[in-house]
């Protein structure tokens, strides 16, 4: 298969250059069988921080160097010579992305995304032990105290953790040459449904890319603005300038917004309880082919 160079400026100005092997040129049950990379959901997530906080943990981040090369392949795979050489020849039911190991003594949780790593613990001494058979297996680019997991923020302020995703907001702004607009109140006119942005002249653009940027926002830390950029993310097939301007307002809602953070609060009991809320909303079915049903789960007091 063929390769490609990915270049990036990652935070705090550093220069990374990654090869990547062009992994789509390759057919299923022929090439390769099944396969998968253990990513944490954003609620999994979440759910684990609460615990966190609950149980007053201390977390840590690591990561682990080419995780993927750590791997042993069954099947030989040859790659192409990148650019710039000379080629002379011509998921189960329960989270698998969570870890729990619990002695009398102290209780530890990890947390995997690919290979990026949460790990918190009752016990430092436990949690250094743990992280130290991890070094012995695989190397290590870090392994410190957490303030910052996926481009998330971390924000510890006594028995409260707040997340937030400032840079993240600016990175979008800035590739949709929004950074210098004028910040908006709400992120869409108030009841406004998918049905008032489908008529008008069709817009040809990045739609979809930024209804992607916005999803990850809404999922992660931006509860917000989830109901306006589903609203939106329902005409993506044909959308349209008004509809091009209704993410643009989003956009503007959140230049104002841009240090909105999740707070994760202790909770003075013990007991762990989870509630569930479920709500739909039927009056909007002629308008749309989808109504509108959301969930909310809160352990504790936190969502």
């Amino acid at each position: 298969m063929s390769c490609k160079w990915v270049l990036r400026i990652k935070r705090n100005n550093v220069y990374k250059a990654r090869l990547v092997a062009r992994g789509f040129e390759q057919k299923p049950g022929i090439d390769y069988c099944e396969t998968y990379a253990p990513i944490i959901s954003m609620s999994s997530l979440r759910l684990v921080l609460t615990i966190i906080i609950q149980k007053n943990l201390e977390i840590y981040a690591l990561d682990i160097k080419t995780a993927f090369l750590n791997g042993d392949r069954q099947e030989t795979i040859y790659m192409e010579q990148p650019m710039g050489y000379n080629d002379n020849s011509g998921r189960l039911n329960c989270e698998a992305c969570i870890f729990v190991r619990r002695s009398k003594q102290s209780e530890i949780f990890i947390v995997l995304y690919v290979d990026d790593l949460l790990i918190a613990g009752s016990d430092d001494s436990e949690v250094g032990i743990v992280i130290q058979l991890l070094r012995n297996e695989f190397e290590m680019s870090k392994a410190e105290v957490a303030n910052e997991f996926l481009g998330i923020s971390f924000e510890y302020i006594h028995s409260k953790l707040s997340l937030g995703q400032k840079a993240y907001v600016e990175k979008v702004l800035n590739k949709f040459r929004m950074a210098d607009c004028k910040p908006s109140g709400t992120p869409l006119v108030p009841k406004s449904t998918s049905s008032d942005f489908v008529n008008g002249e069709r817009f040809h653009g990045p739609y979809r890319e930024l209804v992607g940027a916005l999803l990850y926002l809404s999922m992660t830390t931006r509860p917000d603005i989830l109901y306006s950029v589903n609203c939106l993310s329902q005409i993506q097939e044909q959308p349209t300038n008004s509809a091009w301007a209704g993410l643009k307002r989003i956009l503007r809602y959140l230049k104002g917004t841009s240090e909105f953070q999740l707070l994760f609060c202790k909770s003075d009991s013990d007991n762990i309880m989870i509630n569930v809320y479920v709500d739909a909303d039927y009056w909007q079915i002629h308008m749309i082919q989808n109504l509108f049903l959301g969930t909310l789960f809160s352990l504790m007091i936190v969502l």
